[in-house]
């Protein structure tokens, strides 16, 4: 049995408070929708925001060894065949001329290829371990001879044979230069004395023309006189 302080409410109040409930319950879930998805969009990167591309490309790995082994297993680079050399060779050789040698070859490969030197040749001066070059001309020098004496310097050095003693007033310039020391621009300062200053009035005189000292008179001593 009811208290007769508690009175029923009215249907239409709860329906009423009923319709607040409700409302209520309706703005806190919409609340809580958009407070969660204010955090997901928060956190969930936007579709069209552009990410940043990172505009170098990376090579695929092992790429660059792959290079480098395939250039170092490239063709070796051709080498320069070694040309021959064309020397020439002349001077106290057999046979001067032009002769070809191998790149690598001595003064002494091409001395052998003209024949070898001659008897003459003076090997002293030359380096025959010599590199040689191309289009090089190698001149074998001679040793040197001291030329023949003329036959006018031998008969002026050598007394004459006869016994006669030549007159040195009387005598020609031909006559004069067989006289040892005595050639022919002596025989001519002998005849222009003569006639500038007289007969010569003895041998011992003949040292007054220039050219004639002592060394020259003990030559002329036992071969001239001034009188027939």
């Amino acid at each position: 049995m009811n208290s007769p302080l508690e009175q029923p409410q009215p249907a239409a109040e709860i329906r009423t408070e009923m319709r607040v409930e409700i409302r209520g319950y309706l703005v806190l879930a919409t609340l809580v929708s958009l407070v969660i998805g204010g955090l997901i969009g928060y956190f969930t990167p936007r579709r069209n925001e552009r990410q940043p591309v990172n505009t170098q490309l990376e090579p695929p790995p092992g790429w660059g060894a792959a290079c480098v082994e395939v250039a170092g297993a490239g063709p070796p680079a051709p080498t320069a065949t070694p040309q021959p050399l064309r020397v020439y060779l002349s001077g106290a050789v057999q046979e001067p001329q032009v002769v070809v040698l191998p790149a690598d070859s001595l003064l002494a490969d091409a001395l052998a290829a003209v024949g070898g030197p001659l008897p003459t040749a003076n090997l002293e001066t030359l380096n025959l371990a010599a590199p040689l070059v191309d289009h090089q001309h190698v001149v074998i020098p001679a040793t040197s001879v001291s030329p023949a004496a003329t036959p006018r310097e031998s008969i002026a050095d050598e007394p004459p044979t006869t016994s006669i003693r030549l007159n040195i007033n009387t005598a020609t310039a031909t006559e004069l230069e067989t006289l040892p020391g005595i050639g022919q621009r002596r025989a001519i300062d002998i005849i222009a004395y003569r006639e500038a200053a007289g007969d010569f009035q003895q041998i011992e005189d003949i040292q007054s023309v220039s050219g004639i000292g002592e060394s020259i008179f003990a030559k002329l001593a036992p071969l001239i006189t001034v009188s027939e």
